[in-house]
């Protein structure tokens, strides 16, 4: 008889059965990862919304210059509209109704004839990030209008046109990888799938042995003709499998994310997810052991804790352990510390590194075998000590 997948099979249904832990295994992953696409998607859509927004433009001489630069701007997506005077696009702006006023003032075709600078006056707030990025776009255009002028003049007097810009750079991509990612994605998703590994298992962590002392449950099960070392690998591998539940849900939302195709998540997944078959394969490879680690200590640390509260307080202290590196590994990006062979053998933020590494097409080989050999070594000895625990008659000690 199988006692471990006995006592696997009993803790996996409990942990079914309860509603909290079916929350956080189940419906947590799902909620904040719809919750987090849904709000960066309608962030960049509000930021392409801000470059496409309405510009009051000061009444004054419509010259043939100034009627060009509105028409750019219009085909550029902007509405403009006029607006009596510069005071009356300033006290628009207090209140709230003008986001960015142009001012043109005598027109501009008579001082790009001469030719001398024509400064235009831009009047906005500060503090108004729509605004800037309005500006932003007429500050484009105003370049683009200056290039052109400008090689208009050289024209004239005999000069090569591409002295306007006597040192240039041009880029010239080199493509690292099998992935075209984006930079969002790369950053957002391997903290979502090791968080999510951890905080699956972490609600029903509390409960699965110190809450069984409180009950005294324990007692039964360790008189039954159970093996002591099977009844603490049964609970271990619910752990993981919850762990393992949890971080797939998150994944699988993803996915489900990107194939609806909402509009406001366009930007959030223009290149893709730049998920290929073998980074789906180094990320399960990865994330297994890591789901092993998560649980072992989950398990260890309920066997050590003398009632719930006590394993709550545990918990949480080693809940920080794991949301820092997660944390940490969403800006690892810009640093030279990703390109280190250290950060594999760190845990936890070095799964969070081979996954960021995976959706960006790199599989460094001998990394991921540091980052799954650290893992097992950790699960090893956490099992062990529980293992240990269970074996002693202190396992029944409430206080």
């Amino acid at each position: 008889m199988n006692w471990t997948m006995i006592v696997f099979k009993k803790e996996w249904r409990e942990m079914l059965r309860d509603k909290r832990v079916k929350k956080a295994m189940l419906f947590g992953p799902i909620f904040s990862v719809v919750l987090m696409m849904m709000m960066f998607g309608v962030i960049f859509s509000s930021v392409e919304k801000a470059s496409k927004t309405t510009v009051y433009v000061v009444k004054g001489n419509r010259d043939k210059a100034v009627t060009g630069f509105i028409d750019m701007l219009d085909k550029g997506g902007m509405k403009v509209i006029d607006i009596d005077s510069v005071d009356a696009a300033k006290k628009g702006i207090t209140k709230g109704d003008v986001r960015l006023a142009l001012d043109f003032g005598k027109g501009m075709a008579a001082s790009l004839a001469k030719p001398e600078p024509f400064i235009l006056n831009a009047y906005y707030d500060p503090q108004e990030q729509k605004a800037q990025i309005a500006l932003s776009v007429v500050e484009k255009e105003s370049g683009m209008l200056s290039e052109g002028i400008l090689k208009s003049i050289l024209k004239e007097k005999g000069v090569d046109e591409t002295f306007i810009k006597p040192l240039s750079v041009k880029r010239n991509e080199v493509k690292v990888g099998e992935s075209s990612s984006s930079q969002f994605l790369v950053q957002l998703l391997p903290y979502f799938i090791v968080i999510w590994a951890f905080f699956g298992a972490l609600s029903s962590a509390s409960d699965l042995v110190s809450g069984e002392k409180e009950r005294q449950t324990l007692e039964t099960l360790l008189i039954s003709p159970a093996p002591r070392n099977q009844i603490a690998i049964g609970k271990l591998l619910a752990l993981i499998a919850a762990s393992l539940t949890a971080t797939s849900v998150s994944v699988l939302a993803i996915f489900v994310m990107y194939y609806l195709k909402l509009p406001f998540l366009q930007k959030v997944f223009e290149n893709g997810l730049g998920l290929t078959l073998s980074g789906l394969f180094v990320i399960i490879i990865t994330l297994v052991p890591t789901c092993a680690l998560f649980g072992s200590i989950l398990l260890a640390i309920s066997s050590y804790a003398k009632n719930t509260r006590e394993a709550q307080t545990y918990l949480s202290q080693a809940s920080m352990f794991v949301t820092m590196p997660a944390a940490f590994s969403q800006i690892i990006g810009f640093t030279d510390f990703a390109q280190s062979e250290v950060v594999y053998a760190i845990p936890i933020l070095n799964t969070a590194n081979v996954i960021r590494n995976a959706l960006m097409g790199r599989y460094d080989a001998l990394g991921i075998v540091i980052t799954i050999s650290t893992g097992v070594l950790i699960a090893t000895f956490a099992v062990w000590y529980s293992v240990k625990l269970f074996n002693k008659e202190t396992i029944l000690s409430r206080i």
